[in-house]
């Protein structure tokens, strides 16, 4: 590869750098994940969903249960499904109680985490609803049973209009290849609105790029010295 051509790659790896975050339209209470490489977002949880055109698109209660994928333009192909319970979709969002999973088999190369945002109206502490029971989420790879426990990052209480919850899990730690990822959500009495899953990867900061950058012109000016000469 030539001088020139090393220089267009590492421009276009400087411009990839800068829009790895996502831009997020799942939720306007969402925020956009630094370094995020791949994201499924799953919104108008809803009977009355409509699609990009305005038409009618409700999400029905039988493709919650055969497993939905994310329906957020720019998504990746992760699969939204209720494993059991009576959650399903009514006028405003999912509403009941049961377990949900979230499946993705398609996994960017070395991620280091994995971010979960929703809007979750959890009734379990309100006097006369729920089991009193607060929801749990946990993790496991490559079909494994590893039930790795999310760490709260955020939570936004809105008195149960949208609250807003942020779970990650730190897999940097984990030697393997991770080839898929399964979230597996349980929850009691509750109305959900919004998911968002992000891969997250470490990728090295734009100015590691800029010394690279800076090298490659240091090689160039000597390699035309020496033809110079």
């Amino acid at each position: 590869m030539n001088i020139t051509a090393m220089r267009i790659l590492m421009g276009a790896s400087l411009l990839a750098v800068a829009s790895l975050a996502q831009a997020n339209a799942t939720h306007d209470s969402f925020i956009d994940v630094a370094n995020s490489v791949s994201f499924d977002g799953w919104n108008q949880l809803n009977r009355n969903r409509v699609d990009a055109n305005g038409n009618a698109a409700p999400l029905t209660a039988a493709q919650l249960a055969a497993g939905t994928v994310a329906n957020v333009t720019g998504s990746d192909d992760a699969t939204l499904k209720l494993v059991s319970g009576n959650y399903s979709p009514a006028s405003a969002g999912l509403y009941g109680s049961g377990y949900l999973t979230f499946t993705d088999n398609t996994v960017a190369n070395d991620i280091t985490s994995i971010v979960f945002q929703g809007i979750i109206n959890d009734f379990y502490n309100i006097p006369g609803f729920g089991s009193g029971v607060p929801f749990s989420i946990s993790l496991n790879y490559n079909d494994g049973n590893q039930a790795i426990a999310g760490t709260l990052v955020s939570f936004v209480d809105t008195n149960a209009v949208a609250d807003y919850y942020q779970y990650t899990w730190d897999l940097s730690g984990i030697s393997s290849p991770i080839t898929s990822y399964t979230l597996n959500f349980n929850i009691g009495f509750s109305q959900s609105l919004a998911f968002q899953v992000d891969q997250v990867a470490a990728v090295p900061e734009p100015s590691t790029y800029a010394m690279l950058m800076l090298g490659l012109g240091a090689v160039g000016f000597a390699a035309r010295r020496r033809k110079q000469a």
